[in-house]
């Protein structure tokens, strides 16, 4: 039977929880580039293909709309998410040359050095979190850790004052929650509530400009764009996204690889044995787990993907998700194995300019959690049923009972 729009669910959150395997599976063997009618799309499922179009802006651009949602909304609701910050720039929604420009204001907090200043400070924080488990006793994970480190991570990276754990943890969930909101009014809403958020962001530019050092918030104050300082609504879009962005990756990446370990004890068992697995068992983790499901991209001209006609200014869902199960690229798709050779392919961090510019920091609080807790644990368990994040943009999970033996 002909894959249909009915088939094929994108809009709806379940479809990637109960369905994926099979239909995934038969997009990629009979409809690799997959015209859904209800947006007027094209969903690309198939590895090569979405590489391509990650790579290519000058085809396919990020500057017309990244999320599925954006295209149910009105007008007035568009103009209501705008009132978040201002006119501001972010790069996430830049093409090149512009892209580049943006993105490079910010790389200074990326590099060697960067990371270097923040390895103790992720080192202290992963450890104070396993040195808190409580052997053989349930917990759950994200609530404990996942939501946690990478919460305390952002803090620090970005040049915020400790002890607001919570207050940032609940602006970051709300940004995240903000895509789902409908109705001008409602959005209007919402976004005042993020008032206090932006305050205290301004208040910590000036406790920088006086005292700068090596956070975000010291680099961006410090960069210039056009010849100019950053205008304050820039510099707002820059500090909610890296607290929004990244924590939320994170904390999916985290709870994804506890997860898999617990239902993969063999794969556990290989890593304890031989701690030089890690770091593919990282990468396995985020092709297994794929936090940010997929992208929009828009045609800048009228283009083909496998013989199919894509027309100027029709939009294509790049769905990393069924990207990272392409068999033509990882043999057995569905399994998790720490040692495939080539799980660094997959496209959990994006490809191309848009790669994502924290993914190291990712890697490296990973890493370092999980190397403080095989080095004091020896098995993981499920102690109850995972509850999922059932929304369009990532895969995640609100609670993930475990314990630690």
């Amino acid at each position: 039977m002909t894959l249909t729009s009915d088939d094929i669910q994108i809009e709806n959150p379940d479809f990637y929880f109960e369905d994926r395997q099979e239909f995934y599976g038969r997009l990629h063997a009979e409809r690799p580039v997959f015209y859904y009618k209800p947006l007027d799309l094209f969903v690309l499922s198939k590895h090569e293909d979405i590489r391509e179009a990650a790579r290519t802006p000058e085809t396919f651009s990020s500057s017309r709309g990244l999320h599925l949602h954006q295209l149910r909304l009105e007008p007035e609701e568009a103009e209501a998410y705008a009132t978040l910050y201002g006119p501001g720039e972010q790069f996430a929604y830049a093409d090149p040359p512009r892209h580049g420009q943006l993105r490079g204001v910010a790389s200074r907090s990326f590099a060697p050095r960067a990371l270097a200043y923040m390895r103790e400070h992720v080192q202290g924080q992963a450890d104070a979190l396993v040195d808190a488990i409580v052997p053989d006793k349930p917990f759950d994970f994200v609530e404990a850790i996942a939501a946690s480190l990478p919460i305390k991570i952002a803090e620090h990276f970005i040049g915020l004052p400790s002890g607001h754990d919570d207050e940032i943890r609940g602006w970051s969930d709300a940004l995240e929650s903000l895509k789902l909101i409908h109705g001008a009014d409602n959005i209007r809403a919402a976004v005042r509530q993020f008032q206090e958020m932006n305050d205290f962001f301004r208040a910590q530019f000036e406790v920088k400009r006086a005292q700068p050092g090596e956070d975000l918030i010291s680099t961006l104050l410090a960069a210039q764009l056009d010849g100019e300082p950053l205008p304050e609504s820039t510099l707002l879009i820059y500090c909610s996204l890296f607290l929004a962005g990244g924590s939320d990756t994170t904390r999916s990446l985290l709870a994804g690889m506890a997860l898999a370990l617990a239902d993969h004890p063999d794969q556990l068992e290989l890593l304890r044995d031989d701690p030089k697995l890690l770091d593919g068992a990282i990468e396995e983790s985020l092709r297994w787990t794929t936090p940010a499901r997929g992208f929009l991209r828009t045609a800048m001209h009228d283009t083909e993907v496998r013989g199919v006609t894509i027309k100027e200014g029709q939009r294509v869902y790049l769905l990393f998700d069924a990207g990272n199960r392409d068999p033509e690229v990882f043999e057995n798709p569905w399994s998790y194995d720490i040692r495939r050779p080539n799980a660094g392919a997959h496209l959990s961090f994006g490809y191309g300019p848009h790669l994502c510019i924290a993914a190291h920091l990712a890697r490296l609080e990973t890493r370092l959690f999980f190397q403080s807790l095989l080095s004091r644990f020896s098995s993981i368990t499920r102690a109850g049923e995972p509850r999922e994040i059932r929304q369009l943009l990532r895969n995640g999970w609100h609670e993930l009972p475990l314990t630690f033996h």
